[in-house]
């Protein structure tokens, strides 16, 4: 017997494809112009074989480190419901020369985390990690020390404030990133492991209705 939750989900997701009716799907001429930088919620796109529907689009804005200065540099989060299996899934882009586009795949924790020795690490090492451009391991992948920066996030008209570790294996198909979120005098930690996915992979197929 299916559950509750299953049910719910099953409905959701069922009325949502109902709403991809045959008119508002795009054209291959549209569909080849638009890419993730078009975005908006409520839009259809394909993926890794997968459909999925936009819910939220929100920002993070690079800041100096005390947060008292933004600089002109964005990533974007999508937050889509994936109509198939009823997943959230995380898209994130930015320019950094080029689109860059990656999906979160997993959410670790430090206990998960070791340093090259084996050694384990937590939120103390950090700043260490950093000084010295160390490595991080996780699940038997080594990940290089990348960058670090300050952010604003920006989610339904609210603000708050993360510092971002990044770090990528050696061939730059795989990366972990550890988010320091401010939450009042204490810190969160939130760490991910994502992939990059070429801007071409995804297919819009359908706009929300808001768009032209």
């Amino acid at each position: 017997m299916i559950s509750v939750s299953e049910q719910k989900s099953f409905d959701q997701r069922f009325s949502l494809i109902r709403t991809l009716a045959p008119d508002k799907v795009l054209s291959k001429k549209e569909q080849t112009r638009l890419t993730i930088m078009d975005a908006g919620v409520g839009d259809f796109f394909t993926c890794f074989g997968s459909t999925y529907i936009i819910q939220e689009i929100n920002t993070y804005q690079e800041a100096s480190e005390d947060y008292s200065k933004l600089i002109d540099y964005f990533v974007s989060e999508l937050t889509c419901l994936c109509l198939e299996t009823g997943a959230v899934g995380h898209f994130e882009w930015e320019i950094d020369d080029e689109l860059e586009v990656s999906i979160t795949l997993d959410q670790t924790k430090f206990k998960q985390l070791t340093d090259d020795e084996g050694r384990p690490i937590d939120e103390d090492d950090l700043d260490q990690i950093v000084e010295d451009e160390d490595r991080i391991v996780y699940a038997g992948k080594t990940f290089d020390y990348d960058d670090d920066w300050a952010a604003v996030y920006r989610r339904n008209g609210k603000e708050e404030h993360v510092y971002m570790y990044e770090f990528v294996n050696d061939r730059s198909s795989l990366f972990l990133t550890i988010e320091e979120w401010q939450d009042g005098d204490k810190e969160d930690y939130r760490i991910y492991i994502s992939k990059p996915v070429k801007p071409a992979e995804l297919t819009f197929i359908s706009r929300g209705e808001s768009k032209p």
